[in-house]
């Protein structure tokens, strides 16, 4: 999914905010909050929920959210006082209040799929976003106490995933190795999110017991 507004765009695929095509370096947090906003606009989202989103089962203090909100505004060159995107709304939370449109996700080649294999579960990798954790609306749900509610994201755009620790207490690893920042997935990568699974990269109508990586 890309959300193209003024001369920028949010792309959630790739997790990319550009403007002009110039590509402009904001937080992981900092972009969650934009992608929020851009989905639930023209509503305004109250706070209570922005924490949950995006530090679930944390205590942090309100001046992080006012941190990322002006880390925001800096990157898309927005006045708080004229705001053209981010509207703060007194007393309960923020508001995207621009123009924006939806552009469709790249979706895989026909000819391959990406799933995550956890057990006996072989769980598909769609376009986009892929939520893992605790959280029952989960992409991948998981149930481990070992798990945060929202532990990790794979991000799928086109043929390729990444995966990215969403602050998670007990962290992400890959093939032993925590998880940073993005990391690009290969197939037959062992994942620890809780628990352990493996990513597999698979021709359509072959399962994971076809061609497994030993």
């Amino acid at each position: 999914m890309r959300y193209v507004f003024g001369d920028c765009v949010l792309d959630v695929g790739t997790r990319q905010l550009l403007r002009a095509g110039e590509g402009l370096r904001v937080s992981p947090k900092a972009f969650e909050l934009l992608q929020l906003l851009l989905e639930t606009r023209p509503n305004a989202v109250a706070k209570a929920t922005i924490h949950d989103r995006l530090w679930p089962a944390t205590f942090v203090s309100e001046s992080n959210l006012s941190t990322l909100v002006t880390e925001l505004r800096t990157a898309l060159r927005d006045d708080a006082r004229q705001p053209r995107h981010l509207r703060t709304v007194h007393g309960f939370g923020y508001a995207f209040c621009g123009e924006a449109t939806e552009a469709g996700a790249v979706v895989p080649s026909p000819r391959v799929a990406l799933r995550l294999v956890l057990g006996t579960r072989e769980i598909p990798l769609g376009a986009g976003e892929n939520v893992l954790g605790r959280d029952p609306g989960s992409v991948v749900w998981i149930d481990s106490p070992r798990a945060s509610r929202r532990h990790a994201v794979v991000r799928v755009s086109g043929d390729e995933a990444v995966i990215e620790d969403l602050g998670s207490k007990n962290g992400t690893l890959v093939n032993g190795s925590r998880v940073e920042s993005p990391t690009r997935l290969r197939d037959g990568d062992r994942l620890e999110v809780g628990v352990a699974m493996t990513f597999r990269v698979l021709t359509r109508g072959d399962s994971t017991e076809t061609g497994t990586s030993g």
